[in-house]
């Protein structure tokens, strides 16, 4: 079989090690279908299939090219968009209009919102917005859909969970440097193995029990954090580090990746605060530590695979970290409840990556029909 989708991506850490990863691990008759490129001049002048993918295009920079877009709308028969933020919001909604398919790393449960201006674009920034009157010095005002007809392109995706783990600095920048000169092809020789463990033939729960015992709780809690450098990012943050300042359970300031790797392998639980998204790669860091995920409520999210059910997979705390301390404190003195929703943590997030195989055909199905 000869390619019939072209791939057009953004060549980056996260595009090539995370979301472009099912595609250069597909089953041999899914990879032949694939022609990958990061040349949007290849695609208008020299491609001659009818489906175009795009990943991660228009992030960086945070610009749409939209005459790029109509151009590739008047000669692809299908287009699906990967928009491929860290989180719900989706930020550059006047492409919607122009593809058939639109897959996010999440979507906000209560679809409205994407009608809806919201400040700093995400959920969280506009929260901080209206409640503290938190500003950017120059805020962006971002498109809403304007048909609800629209609202019915949008799609899961995968998310970051999906992909290399842990994170090797200079495995990823070769990998990424590469990819730019000579293709993507060579990338998936820079991939750790699987980071699950077969399933054990008789004691499913034993691949849990053993991610636990290895680690050692060393340390109490994960909070190793930097600010963003965008205010209504920023102050998510700040009030976090207000709150534990001084606190002799939990680790603050800033370390050297390997050193990083290592507290979260034995941190027995894990802060992972929202970033440029809600999603962060500490999330499923801690859960294939065997570590307890702390986190901020996440009840507005739909993603996959999902690790935040609340007091499930993960414990929940409040935007304004009133109660971030108090909870962080029981866990640690609970060790029973604790060692209980990790372990849910790491056996969901493992049946759920392990699935990712058959997730992507479905949508490699849907977009070539």
């Amino acid at each position: 079989m000869s390619p019939d989708i072209t791939v057009l991506a953004f060549y980056d850490r996260i595009g090539c090690f995370h979301t472009l990863r099912p595609f250069l691990t597909a089953p041999r008759d899914l990879c032949r279908r694939f022609h990958f490129t990061n040349s949007p001049d290849y695609c208008l002048k020299r491609d001659r299939n009818q489906i175009l993918i795009m990943v991660r295009r228009f992030l960086k920079p945070d610009v749409v090219d939209m005459e790029l877009m109509q151009r590739l709308r008047q000669k692809y028969r299908r287009i699906a968009f990967f928009h491929d933020d860290a989180g719900a919001a989706i930020p550059r909604l006047q492409v919607l209009p122009l593809v058939d398919l639109w897959y996010n790393k999440a979507l906000f449960r209560d679809r409205s919102l994407y009608q809806r201006s919201l400040y700093g674009k995400e959920l969280y920034t506009d929260y901080y917005h209206r409640e503290f009157g938190i500003t950017d010095p120059a805020p962006i005002e971002r498109p809403v859909v304007s048909d609800p007809a629209d609202l019915t392109k949008l799609r899961l995706s995968w998310n970051i969970g999906i992909g290399d783990f842990p994170k090797h600095t200079w495995r990823q920048r070769s990998a990424v440097a590469i990819a730019r000169t000579v293709g993507i092809g060579p990338v998936p020789w820079f991939y750790h193995r699987s980071p699950f463990p077969a399933r054990p033939a008789r004691a499913p729960a034993a691949a849990a029990a053993q991610v636990l015992n290895r680690n050692r709780g060393l340390f109490g809690v994960h909070a190793r954090m930097r600010l963003p450098g965008q205010p209504t990012l920023d102050y998510h943050r700040t009030l976090m580090l207000e709150r534990i300042t001084g606190h002799p359970d939990f680790l603050t300031g800033m370390v050297p990746q390997r050193r990083y790797n290592y507290e979260i392998r034995h941190s027995r639980i894990t802060l992972s605060p929202f970033g440029w998204g809600e999603l962060c790669f500490r999330d499923f860091e801690a859960v294939l530590s065997g570590s307890l995920l702390l986190k901020p409520d996440c009840s507005h999210l739909e993603t996959w695979p999902d690790i935040f059910a609340p007091h499930q997979t993960y414990v929940p705390f409040l935007w304004d970290a009133a109660d971030l301390v108090p909870t962080a404190e029981h866990y640690l003195t609970n060790e029973a409840a604790r060692r209980r929703i990790a372990a849910a943590a790491y056996d969901t997030f493992r049946e759920q990556a392990l699935q990712v195989g058959p997730r992507f055909r479905a949508v490699i199905e849907e977009i070539a029909e």
